[in-house]
């Protein structure tokens, strides 16, 4: 079987022609769009087709599996962070596109797991492996996260919305950032801090509790200045995330009783040099009496890539005939 497989996020849209065959998933043509340059996603999925004809790709299929971030709630995506709204029934019309499915990106990337290389996945700490249940857990444009379960011999994927969990502060800092942030938001949600965006936010949080005008916009800049030594209060918002992300993941562990920890998303690959410093693993394993539970736990981190292609496609793959 062959299938148009797409990776939508809030920044993103990457796309590709996915063979699924008896030994895994190869990915051919493949393209990667940014989602504001378009006004919709049906005109993503058409520009994908045009490119790949363009290139001397024949009969394109005619399934395809859109992986992309937010909630279907019957004709509608839910999802504060995309570029356009999303309706399956005019996305499907728009594209020409007969088979046209929309799963959380989240889910999709959980049902890619198994069949993703041991050497893709990058340790944060001690132990390995990949025991069941698996929590995923991934901070980009927003933050996804879904469960990777076996029952009764078989695979199950439940999706979350964890990232709309109200923010939990763990420090007299984390406590401040929260009163200052439910200020100006109200409700703060996880994701308001755990991701790309929540990294200059939590920036511009501490530029305001020390009353300094923020030098940075873009969560590259805060990076990079952090990464080059350019300002101490970059380097510290990203060690701040670094480490109130691990208490989150250490929290989720313990609330789905997680067997291991996997980290995705588009964040993730920026800041892997800073979530293997240390705050990350020590918060998460702050946690009281349970905390040598936890160190049972490994947690390893993934570079995102075109992962969410192969999502997509162990998703359908992973629905049953009819």
């Amino acid at each position: 079987m062959r299938l148009v497989a797409a990776d939508v996020g809030g920044t993103y849209a990457r796309l590709g022609l996915v063979d699924l065959a008896d030994d895994g998933f190869r990915v051919g043509f493949h393209r990667r769009y940014a989602c504001a340059a378009f006004a919709s996603l049906a005109a993503v999925l058409r520009q994908f087709r045009h490119e790949a004809e363009a290139a001397g790709e024949r009969d394109i299929p005619k399934v395809c599996v859109v992986a992309i971030a937010g909630v279907l709630q019957g004709d509608a995506l839910l999802n504060g962070n995309l570029a356009w709204p999303v309706s399956l029934a005019a996305t499907r019309r728009d594209a020409g596109i007969a088979q046209l499915h929309l799963v959380n990106d989240f889910e999709a990337l959980a049902w890619a797991l198994p069949r993703i290389p041991r050497a893709q996945f990058l340790p944060l700490g001690e132990p390995d492996g990949l025991p069941r249940p698996v929590l995923l857990l991934g901070p980009g444009t927003g933050l996804g996260a879904a469960l990777l379960v076996e029952h009764a011999g078989r695979l199950v994927v439940q999706p979350s919305e964890a990232g709309q969990a109200a923010l939990a502060a763990g420090t007299p800092l984390e406590l401040e950032v929260v009163r200052l942030l439910q200020a100006r938001f109200g409700h703060v949600a996880s994701e308001r801090v755990f991701s790309g965006p929540g990294l200059v936010t939590l920036y511009q949080a501490l530029c305001a509790l020390r009353n300094l005008p923020p030098r940075w916009q873009a969560p590259a800049e805060v990076v990079a200045a952090a990464d080059g030594g350019q300002d101490p209060l970059a380097a510290e918002a990203v060690s701040l995330l670094c480490g109130w992300l691990g208490s989150f993941a250490g929290d989720l562990a313990l609330v789905f009783r997680a067997r291991s920890v996997c980290l995705a998303g588009g964040l993730t690959g920026h800041l892997l040099q800073h979530l293997r410093d240390g705050a990350f693993m020590r918060r998460f394993l702050d946690k009281g009496v349970l905390s040598d539970t936890l160190r049972q736990v490994p947690v390893h981190a993934l570079e995102h890539g075109d992962l969410g292609l192969v999502g997509a496609a162990a998703w359908l793959a992973a629905q049953p005939r009819t």
